[in-house]
């Protein structure tokens, strides 16, 4: 009795789950839903122009749905180009290269440094002892410490 109302809508539960895929896309957009929705939709169309069994209609949904989404993977990967911004997430691999001043002297080669308005950690190479106000050329980054060497 449960499965009656399921399967008295026929082939309207695709374009139902369609319209349910289409809705929790734009509530939580994900990327990958509209593509399963554009899929029940294709399946529900196929199903209304032709007579197609309820395990057929399965397996193209999936086939159908897979498909869709690595086309779109596939399309939107190559569609990724050179970011104007490389750095925008990696702040302390920016500051490879450059020169800052010691703000304290350096104990077993530990210390601090400015970086515009933060201050950073930095660990000086070999663990050498550095005076304050020394520049340090940073060469590497572990974690969110700096690695440099004395400039």
């Amino acid at each position: 009795m449960e499965n009656s109302f399921f399967f008295s809508l026929g082939i309207w539960n695709w374009f139902i789950l369609a319209g349910i895929l289409g809705v929790m896309e734009v509530i939580a957009p994900g990327y990958f839903l509209i593509w399963y929705g554009l899929a029940a939709l294709s399946v529900g169309g196929l199903a209304l122009a032709i007579d197609i069994s309820w395990q057929m209609q399965l397996i193209m949904y999936a086939v159908i749905g897979m498909g869709l989404l690595i086309a779109s993977l596939r399309f939107a990967g190559s569609r990724a180009g050179e970011s104007d911004r490389p750095m925008l997430n990696k702040r302390a691999k920016s500051y490879l290269g450059k020169t800052y001043e010691l703000l304290d002297d350096t104990s077993n080669g530990r210390g601090s440094v400015r970086v515009g308005d933060s201050i950073w950690s930095v660990q000086i190479e070999n663990g050498a002892n550095l005076a304050k106000g020394k520049g340090v050329l940073i060469t590497d980054v572990n974690g969110n410490k700096l690695v440099g060497r004395a400039s």
